[in-house]
C-alpha cells in the first residue's frame, strides 16, 4: 500500500470515529477550557432578563452576623454562573443593611460593593454598590416572603416605568466560618439608583424638605394607590422612608416623582413580623389603609382607572410566576383580586380613600 493511500484511509477512519462521538461529550471537553473564567467583559443589562441568576457567595457568615451592626464592609468571594460554560468570579465586599431586618434576620439584607471589583460592564460602570434582599431566615416561609416581595416590585414595574427593576437570584452561601458549609435560598437584586436615574434621564433628589405636595400629582397618586393595592403603610415622602425621589425631565422646577421600594411590611407579603403603625387604628398589615393626598373625585378616578387597566397583566404575571408555592400564590392573587373588586365599585373605593387621605 502506498504512503498516500495509507494516509487517505487513516484520515477517513478518524473522520468516521469523530462522527460517532456524542455531541454532549464534545461539549464537555470544550467546557473544561472555558468554564473557570476569572473575568468577563460584558455589556449585558442584568435587570433585563427574567430568569433567576445563579450566584455563589463564599464568606465567613458567623463574622457577618456578629458584625452586622458595625456598618463595615467585609470581603466576599462572588461567583456568578452565566451559563454552563461561563462564570464570573470576583473579590467583592459586603455589609448588612436595613433597619428592622438587620436586627431581626439571621441573614440580613446587604450591600454588595462592586466598586473595586473591576466589573467591566457598561451599565455598572458608575455603580458603587447594589442592594441585595435575602431570605432573612432559613425557613421555607421566609423564602416565600422574598418571592412575594419580589412580586411587589414586578407589579409596580407594570404600573409605572418609573420604578426599580429587580432580578431574582438563586443564592448559594459557602460559610468559611463553618468548614465551608453550604446553604441555599432565594434573594433578589434591586436596580441601583444610579442606573434608574440614567435609564430615565432623571436626577436623584437629595433635598430633605420634601412633601407630597411637591410631587408630580399623577405620579404621587399612582404610588399612593399602588401602596393601597399591596397593603403598604410603611412609607413617607416627608420622612424619605422607603421612597426615593427623582427629578424628571419635562416636569419643570419643583416637579418630582416618588419611587417606592422595600415592601416586606405589606399585606401582600404578610410577613409574620410585620405589624402596622400603632396610630393607624388597624390590627393587621392585611387591612388596607390609604396614606395618599386628598383629591377631588375625578382625580381619584384617574388613578383608579390607571391601575384598573393593568388588572389582567398583574394577575397573569403572578399566576405565571413559577417559583412561588401554590398556597402563597393563591393568597397573593386573592389579595389583589379583593382590591380590584373594590375598585370595580368606584364610589366605595373613593369613600375608603377619603376616610384616611392626608
Amino acid at each position: 500500500m502506498t504512503t498516500s493511500r495509507f494516509l487517505y484511509r487513516l484520515r477517513q477512519l478518524i473522520i468516521s470515529l469523530l462522527l460517532f462521538v456524542p455531541v454532549s461529550l464534545l461539549s464537555q471537553l470544550e467546557q473544561q477550557d472555558v468554564r473557570h473564567v476569572d473575568t468577563i467583559d460584558t455589556s449585558m443589562d442584568i435587570f433585563e432578563t427574567e430568569d433567576p441568576m445563579k450566584i455563589t457567595l463564599t464568606l465567613d457568615l458567623k463574622k457577618f452576623r456578629k458584625e452586622k451592626f458595625k456598618g463595615e464592609y467585609m470581603p466576599v468571594q462572588f461567583l456568578y454562573e452565566f451559563n454552563d460554560t461561563l462564570v464570573l468570579e470576583k473579590e467583592m465586599r459586603m455589609k448588612a443593611r436595613g433597619a428592622f431586618r438587620r436586627s431581626h434576620c439571621s441573614l440580613a439584607p446587604f450591600w454588595l460593593n462592586i466598586r473595586k471589583a473591576d466589573v467591566e460592564n457598561v451599565h455598572l460602570q458608575d455603580v458603587k454598590k447594589i442592594k441585595v434582599v435575602t431570605n432573612c431566615m432559613g425557613s421555607k416561609a421566609y423564602n416565600e416572603y422574598v418571592l412575594k416581595e419580589y412580586l411587589a416590585y414586578k407589579i409596580y414595574n407594570i404600573i409605572s416605568p418609573i420604578s426599580f427593576r429587580v432580578r431574582l437570584v438563586r443564592m448559594t452561601y459557602v460559610d468559611t466560618g463553618r468548614k465551608n458549609k453550604i446553604t441555599e435560598g432565594w434573594a433578589f437584586l434591586i436596580e441601583p439608583e444610579e442606573m434608574l436615574a440614567e435609564r430615565l434621564d432623571a436626577v436623584a433628589v437629595i433635598n430633605d424638605e420634601l412633601s407630597m405636595a411637591l410631587m408630580n400629582p399623577g405620579d404621587m397618586d399612582r404610588v399612593a394607590l399602588f401602596m393601597y393595592l399591596i397593603g403598604n403603610c410603611d412609607f413617607s415622602v416627608t420622612g424619605r422612608h422607603n421612597l426615593k425621589v427623582l427629578g424628571m425631565p419635562g416636569y419643570g422646577t419643583g416637579g418630582y416623582t416618588p419611587v417606592p421600594y422595600d415592601f416586606d411590611y405589606t399585606g401582600l407579603v404578610n410577613a409574620s413580623y410585620a405589624v402596622p403603625g400603632e396610630t393607624l387604628g388597624i390590627t393587621s398589615v392585611r387591612e388596607r389603609y390609604y396614606l395618599g393626598p386628598c383629591r377631588k373625585d375625578e382625580v381619584y378616578m384617574a388613578a383608579i382607572e390607571h391601575l384598573n387597566q393593568y388588572r389582567e397583566d398583574i394577575l397573569q404575571m403572578v399566576n405565571d410566576f413559577e417559583y412561588i408555592d401554590q398556597k402563597h400564590k393563591k393568597s397573593v392573587i386573592q389579595y389583589l383580586q379583593d382590591y380590584f373588586a373594590l375598585a370595580g365599585q368606584h364610589d366605595m373605593l373613593k369613600i375608603s380613600l377619603k376616610l384616611t387621605c392626608r
